[in-house]
């Protein structure tokens, strides 16, 4: 598992939002929830669909609020994007 840094950029906004917000142990619990997910993602990569079968960029929902974007190469998944669902998809540029 690999992950862009971008995504690692996305990653810490929203957990930085989620406890100023929230609490740190809302924080704590979707890190954990999403750990899950990406868990699942690692297990079995097609899981998901395609977002851009093009670029074999695949989308998968976390919550209402927030979509994982990752590509299998083969060789390792990537993470590319964590991306708030209410965000232009248009404006995704990977």
């Amino acid at each position: 598992m690999r992950y862009s840094q971008r995504s690692y950029q996305e990653y810490d906004q929203i957990l930085e939002y989620i406890i100023s917000k929230f609490s740190i142990k809302k924080a704590v619990e979707v890190d954990n929830y999403f750990e899950e997910m990406i868990d699942l993602i690692a297990a079995n990569p097609q899981l998901f669909p395609y977002a851009d079968k093009a670029k074999k960029l695949r989308r998968c929902v976390v919550s209402a609020q927030t979509t994982i974007y990752y590509r299998f190469t083969g060789k390792y998944v990537e993470i590319v994007s964590f991306r708030g669902n209410l965000m232009n998809p248009d404006t995704l540029n990977i």
